[in-house]
């Protein structure tokens, strides 16, 4: 019966052997699927990080697309006004024209008489009769002596 209690521990040894082997490999895979894990996890981590900064970035733009739609109807509306104003003014300046060509060829023509007499005055067109408005006569220099400076002045 040796010979087969050998065989038998030969065996057994042999799937002891074989036993430790596949453990240890088994061992390496889960270690190895482990860091494969942790790896995965970090990538999903960073791609996380990505799409929310793209997120982020992506609402800033909408806010700012919305601003410049805010503006392109606030300078729309300045554009309008412009327009209306400057129509306006040139209407206006028109209008301007036409008058000062009126004005200068009255001007350019006769005074009528009963005008002329309207605005006449002796006071007004008779030096001799020129008085200031208290009934005195204007003094020939409008301009007082000067006099030395009063307590008030110091």
């Amino acid at each position: 019966m040796i010979p087969i209690s050998w065989a038998a521990c030969g065996v057994l040894g042999l799937a002891s052997v074989l036993t430790l082997w596949r453990a240890d490999h088994l061992d390496n895979e889960r270690a190895f699927e482990q860091r494969r894990a942790e790896l995965a996890e970090r990538q999903r981590d960073e791609k996380q990080g990505l799409i929310d900064l793209q997120g982020g970035v992506l609402a800033e733009q909408q806010r700012q697309l919305g601003l410049l739609g805010d503006i392109d109807v606030t300078t729309r509306h300045l554009s309008m006004t412009l327009t209306t104003q400057g129509a306006a003014q040139a209407r206006a300046i028109e209008e301007l024209k036409r008058n000062d060509q009126a004005v200068a060829d009255y001007l350019r023509g006769v005074v009528p008489a009963a005008l002329g007499l309207h605005y006449a005055r002796a006071a007004g067109t008779d030096p001799a009769r020129y008085r200031d408005g208290s009934g005195g006569s204007v003094p020939a220099d409008a301009v007082p002596a000067a006099r030395p400076p009063g307590p008030a002045a110091q």
